[in-house]
């Protein structure tokens, strides 16, 4: 038997003096039009973000200037080009006080979809609820690192409203190139796919008792590395701020992931390939 004892002791700690910083975030997708967010960072405990609407925001292309972005609404600023893979997109944002703000990306050029095999009853769990699985196979190159996504979602008719899709939740991780990245979401690398293609098994929850079978789709993405970071580092965010992460007794803190010169926030991009819509047969 161990026993552990201890004392504890209240600490006043006043926090350190907070110097607010520009914030921008942008997920550029491959065929839409570019939209960069713009806020100030605050401090700790603070309500909410401050958005920013009087701000510079400069485009430029594999090196050369294209456009400044036209302001939106609630931070956003939107170009009038569409972002296409395989070429640089550097944005730099100007505000007064503040030196120039940049972010940087690359958009990946997509994998495609080879090939969907729908599995009614993969497994069953806790409560005795059975569950399906897709084996999705898919393009790789073993000679590139490259980052993945893969978001299947699932499709259900609520009578008057309609046809409602929502994100199905994904569950009982098996499959080995998702166990090696070590946490329980669906972004991954092809760190140790050797082969062209790699088929990967997805076990998730339609949310129903009876199981039927629900129509589909599923959207396979490329992503860049900084989405992936961003990922990753999201959910051990996410995660901890409600569960706190001890080691060694001392309480490890998870910090967003960014790639922003003189500032704070993401900039990344993907491209992505969708089926269509599935109706599984029985």
């Amino acid at each position: 038997m161990f026993i552990m004892a201890g004392c504890y002791e209240k600490v006043d700690w006043e926090f350190p003096a907070f110097g607010s910083k520009p914030v921008i975030n942008s997920i550029m997708v491959a065929g839409s039009p570019v939209r960069v967010h713009v806020s100030l960072a605050v401090a700790y405990r603070a309500e909410e973000s401050v958005i920013v609407e009087d701000a510079e925001v400069r485009l430029y292309v594999d090196g050369e200037y294209a456009e400044t972005l036209v302001y939106q609404e609630e931070g956003y600023y939107q170009s009038q080009l569409a972002a296409e893979t395989g070429k640089e997109y550097v944005c730099e944002v100007h505000l007064d006080g503040f030196p120039v703000v940049r972010g940087s990306v690359i958009i990946p050029k997509p994998a495609g979809i080879l090939d969907i095999e729908y599995i009614h009853i993969a497994g069953t769990d806790e409560e005795g609820i059975v569950y399906p699985a897709l084996n999705i196979t898919f393009e790789n190159n073993p000679d590139i690192f490259t980052c993945y996504e893969v978001i299947i979602y699932t499709y259900r008719n609520y009578g008057r409203v309609g046809q409602r899709y929502h994100r199905a939740w994904v569950i009982n991780y098996t499959d080995p190139v998702l166990l090696n990245e070590g946490l329980p979401i669906t972004v991954f690398s092809n760190e140790i796919i050797e082969d062209d293609s790699y088929t990967m098994t997805i076990n998730y929850a339609t949310g129903r008792m009876n199981h039927d079978y629900i129509p589909f789709r599923v959207e396979f993405r490329t992503v860049c590395q900084n989405y992936y970071n961003y990922a990753r580092q999201l959910h051990l965010y996410e995660y901890y701020s409600e569960e706190p992460f001890f080691t060694g007794g001392v309480l490890t803190p998870f910090t967003l992931y960014s790639n922003v010169e003189n500032g704070y926030g993401v900039f990344a991009g993907f491209s992505s390939v969708t089926s269509a819509i599935i109706v599984p047969e029985e």
